[in-house]
């Protein structure tokens, strides 16, 4: 058998099934009764993701799946049902997975219990499947080829539990051996070839990939194919390697590990059953992964929403206490877990809807928590959970360091206070621009939030990967340079604790560091800056309130640059107050009901200021507060005190930062040598705690070994080495373009065909050769220099797309869905200028500039038709500067009649392995050509 070792497994299986995992069993079986009697059809038709489909249009709220309700679809949050085509290709999308995760239930029914019901509802579901496969059209997918759905992970986890499904019966001698044949042939050699087609490199979408290929090729009796989908590259063990950290984390947040785990878990599980060692450091690696989730989570239970993390995702779900049993399986030792499996099968919150018979496969959809009990739980913990647990463990969770993530998290009050510093992985893909983001909350309360990700498909979501919207500081108005930070410090002893880290290059030339330590009842937060030249920063602090005294807000123009790209366009009423020299006025934070302080020291010269944006994703805007401060070094020092009564006052001489809190306590903070002092004065009574725990940064690639961890946690972590300066996006590294010199009077010449063509799903052959020839031509000025391209396009009845307001599939510009092209330039003097150009078919064009900087360049376009195809003539003034040394870019976009997305782009310079999906209008000009204009 694939997933299950061998037959006496299943036999053990069939025991814990008729004893102690009974109720489970019983309420897998009641999930299904009412579908035996009529089972349901595959549906003949492909998912479709757009910006509108399955999302509520008043709020965007994910709209409830229900398997039984194609066309209507109503919003758990204001109730109402929505109708039309973009919601039920959505819908379509959670079906194909419910309808396959089902065929896997029944299948493990009939194997363990015997049913004839069971075997014919998995049974009907396979052979459906086998003939619908090839009629779903591989076209228009959002990322990577697929034909079921938009997404080829989608199609990774629909294959993996239709072939544990067929792997099943067959073991249980239940599938007829012609429609076990047909399955394989029909269905899975070709989704698996497909899936294969695709690899994903390090992303947590891989790992589904991977397992499903092993899955595929052991049921296909093919040996090597599932050694290399183990042991390969881009296979499981890779990803345990480079995805999963020395700590247990996945390096893309909490969200995508817990995703990326569970498809690793199959990967093992597909690796121990085929008898395929992984090595036992990685195996090791491996089972810290549920007890992440554990370390990482707030006091309600909940999961920070770092990253592209949907908000509030609560740990009492079925889907969670599941990865923690399954994580019990191989460590039944490790008291973390079991006592979060205390917590989440406790009865001190109402029972409800757990939402499992209505789950989409492994594509969770995150559900309100509940009670649960272990009846609760899914088709693996039936299968693999131990029969009985063991006693939960008194063990809350404790202050932790998770270095190789990069997050330090410091708790209080029996783990009701919870402060962490989110410095190190920038988490890939999925990751955001807030290194030395900080987090609070006490109790149910978050102070300090990251609020995640909302849709990806909306616009708010460059604001949700802004660096504005977080707690984190940013440099002159622009974003922060994408890159890990440092620790430098962490120490913790029960009252009083710290952490420390920088960031050496958030922006050129530079660098800020971030304290925070943690006392009974408040914390002080330093953020210091040293730069080469006079900056600005900006430090959003996410809070709601008022200060007293009041501040003279008035309206304000926050005079930013003009490609300003750190989230200022989704702000409103922007309000700003100068701070008041010999004043400290005190902030007073409001989250609902709860009240806490704020005491702020400002350098001289420093503003506030305060705006209104969006809050977490789909509760609307809220007010959010920043320090804003200038020159080529400083310091913003805030003291937080969430008791709303313990900190009187605070003060700063020369180095100290002095807390006067209640009962006439004073505590004198300092920077040391070897750390921080806290000089502790209560009357005539005096004391001090020294913290420790300083990091010296090593040559990358070397152990950084985290000392003075005293009632925390800590292990050592090998730092990720410096990025490539260029890298594709399969990961290959690639060189620098050569410089290429363009003399006036002389034309240098390129033609796009096969090695340029970034393609969806059809190869350069496949899609009918598509080709371009391409001129350059410069000329020589008094002040600069004119760049004139003439473009040849070859292709037979090329579709122009008509002027569009709005893009209804996603938050791209429309005009990337057509024939046309895109010019990239940059250069130090210009910064990069982008323009999407759309030919008209009567000799006009579209232009649209995409960046402030296309607005300052002058640019001519003349298109015409051709019998061959299309052509285009342009011209680029350039300024001096600009004309000694700019990167290049030209794409050539290409689509198809009757498609909704484009199939791909030629593209000077090559196609360097790229695929087309997820790309928008943007490139990366590390691989553009770079050219110099010489003199005339």
């Amino acid at each position: 058998m694939i997933i299950l070792p061998d037959v006496p497994a299943l036999a053990a299986r069939r025991v814990a099934a008729d004893g102690p995992l009974a109720p489970l069993a019983e309420s897998l079986a009641a999930d299904l009764a009412p579908w035996l009697a009529q089972p349901p059809h595959v549906d003949p038709r492909k998912a479709r993701l757009t910006r509108q489909g399955g999302r509520c249009p008043g709020d965007q709220t994910v709209l409830t799946f229900d398997p039984a309700s194609p066309h209507r679809h109503r919003c758990p949050r204001c109730g109402r049902f929505w109708t039309g085509e973009d919601h039920d290709g959505y819908w379509v999308y959670g079906y194909h997975l419910w309808l396959a995760e089902r065929a896997l239930h029944a299948a493990l029914l009939h194997a363990l219990r015997g049913e004839a019901a069971h075997r014919d509802f998995a049974l009907r579901v396979l052979d459906e499947a086998a003939t619908q496969y090839p009629r779903w059209p591989n076209r228009d997918n959002v990322l990577g080829p697929t034909r079921p759905f938009f997404s080829t992970y989608l199609e990774s986890l629909w294959l993996l539990h239709l072939v544990l499904a067929l792997d099943l019966l067959e073991g249980a001698s239940a599938a007829p051996h012609a429609l076990g044949q047909r399955v394989r042939d029909e269905l899975v050699e070709p989704s698996a070839r497909l899936i294969a087609s695709y690899p994903e490199g390090r992303s947590n979408r891989q790992a589904w990939n991977a397992s499903a290929r092993a899955a595929a090729a052991r049921l296909l009796g093919r040996p090597a194919d599932v050694t290399d989908a183990l042991t390969g590259a881009d296979s499981v063990q890779a990803l345990l390697a480079d995805g999963l950290l020395a700590d247990g984390s996945w390096y893309e947040g909490e969200n995508y590990h817990q995703f990326a785990w569970r498809g690793l878990w199959h990967g093992v599980q597909l690796a121990e059953s085929a008898g395929v060692a992984l090595p036992a450091p990685l195996l090791a690696r491996f089972a810290l992964g549920p007890r992440v989730l554990v370390r990482a989570a707030l006091p309600d239970l909940t999961l920070p929403s770092r990253r592209d993390s949907p908000h509030r995702t609560s740990l009492r779900q079925w889907r969670y206490a599941e990865m923690l049993e399954l994580g019990l399986v191989r460590a039944p030792g490790d008291r973390a877990v079991r006592a979060a499996l205390g917590r989440l099968y406790a009865a001190d919150i109402p029972p409800g809807d757990t939402a499992r018979a209505r789950s989409t496969g492994e594509a969770e959809r995150n559900e309100p928590p509940t009670r649960l009990t272990r009846a609760d739980l899914g088709w693996k913990s039936l299968a693999f959970a131990l029969p009985e647990l063991p006693p939960p463990a008194d063990d809350p969770p404790r202050s932790v360091l998770l270095p190789a993530q990069g997050l330090a998290i410091v708790r209080r009050d029996r783990a009701t206070t919870y402060v962490a510093l989110d410095f190190g992985e920038t988490g890939g893909g999925h990751g955001h621009p807030d290194r030395l983001n900080l987090l609070l909350a006490h109790g149910a309360t978050r102070w300090l939030d990251d609020v995640g990700t909302g849709s990806y498909t909306s616009r708010d979501l460059y604001w949700y990967r802004s660096s504005l919207a977080h707690n984190a500081p940013f440099i002159d108005g622009r974003t922060q340079r994408t890159g890990p930070g440092r620790l430098l410090a962490w120490d913790e002893r029960g009252g009083a604790g710290w952490m420390s880290a920088d960031v050496r290059d958030i922006a050129p030339g530079v660098e800020v560091m971030r304290t925070v330590v943690v006392m009974d009842g408040y914390l002080l937060d330093e953020v210091r800056w040293r730069a080469a030249r006079p900056v600005t920063i900006d430090l959003p602090v996410h809070a709601e309130g008022t200060f007293s005294p009041a501040l003279p807000w008035l309206p304000a123009d926050l005079a930013l640059p003009v490609d300003s790209d750190a989230g200022f366009d989704f702000c409103k009423f922007v309000e700003a107050a100068p701070w008041p020299l010999g004043l400290a006025p005190v902030f007073h934070a409001v989250r609902g009901t709860a009240k806490a302080t704020v005491r702020f020291l400002l350098p001289e010269g420093s503003t506030l200021w305060r705006a209104e944006a969006p809050g977490p994703p789909t509760e609307g805007t809220r007010r959010f507060h920043a320090v804003r401060a200038h020159g080529r070094e400083g310091t913003i020092v805030a003291v937080w005190d969430w008791t709303g009564g313990l900190v009187r006052d605070v003060e700063r001489s020369g180095a100290h930062v002095t807390v006067h809190a209640a009962h006439d306590e004073r505590h004198v903070h300092s920077r040391e040598a070897y750390g921080w002092l806290v000089d502790l004065h209560a009357g005539n009574a005096h004391g001090s705690i020294e913290l420790g725990g300083l990091t010296v940064a090593p040559p990358p690639g070397t152990p950084v070994i985290v000392a003075g961890a005293g009632t925390g946690d800590a292990a050592s972590v090998a730092p990720p080495p410096d990025p490539p300066e260029a890298t594709s996006a399969v990961g290959a590294q690639t060189a620098a373009p050569p410089l290429i010199r363009l003399v006036p009077g002389r034309e240098w010449h390129a033609t796009l065909a096969g090695p340029e063509w970034r393609w969806t799903e059809e190869d350069w052959a496949t899609a009918g050769h598509p080709s371009a020839a391409v001129t350059l031509r410069a000329e020589r000025g008094p002040s600069g220099a004119t760049l004139h391209v003439a473009l040849r396009v070859t292709k037979a009845r090329p579709t122009f797309a008509p002027p569009r307001d709005d893009n209804p599939l996603d938050n791209e510009h429309p005009d990337i869905n057509s024939d046309g092209l895109q010019l990239h330039l940059a250069s130090t003097s210009l910064g990069e200028a982008r323009w999407i150009v759309v030919p008209d078919g009567a000799g006009r064009a579209r232009i649209t500039p995409r960046t402030a900087a296309a607005a300052r360049v002058p640019l001519s376009v003349r298109t015409d038709a051709e019998a061959t195809g299309w052509s285009a003539r342009i011209a680029v003034g350039l300024d001096a500067a600009s004309a000694r040394r700019f990167h290049l870019a030209l794409l050539v976009n290409e689509i198809a009649a009757g498609r909704e997305r484009r199939r791909g782009q030629l593209v000077l310079g090559g196609a360097h392995g790229q695929r087309a999906y997820l790309v928008g209008d943007r490139h990366d000009l590390h691989l553009a050509p770079i050219f110099s204009i010489a003199d005339a």
